[in-house]
């Protein structure tokens, strides 16, 4: 099923934006991996923080994806 084609315009904006997002927190993420043993306490909150926001983002979409499937069934 097409991601979010069952969706308002507003929704799919939305689903749009959440994985472009999604594409930076995650190469945010790479780029703290790969300096793991280097960073500061204070990028260390900043991982955290990434980390954090990178959880909410994939339920965000998730929810949005659900609402597809749910608006493609009626």
């Amino acid at each position: 099923m097409e991601d979010g084609k069952y969706l308002t315009q507003e929704d799919q904006k939305k689903l749009i934006d959440l994985k472009q997002e999604l594409v930076t927190l995650k190469a945010e993420h790479k780029s703290f991996a790969s300096r793991k043993s280097q960073i500061s306490p204070e990028d260390r909150q900043s991982w955290r923080k990434n980390s954090v926001r990178t959880n909410e983002v994939h339920i965000a979409i998730k929810d949005l994806r659900l609402k597809n499937i749910l608006e493609a069934g009626k």
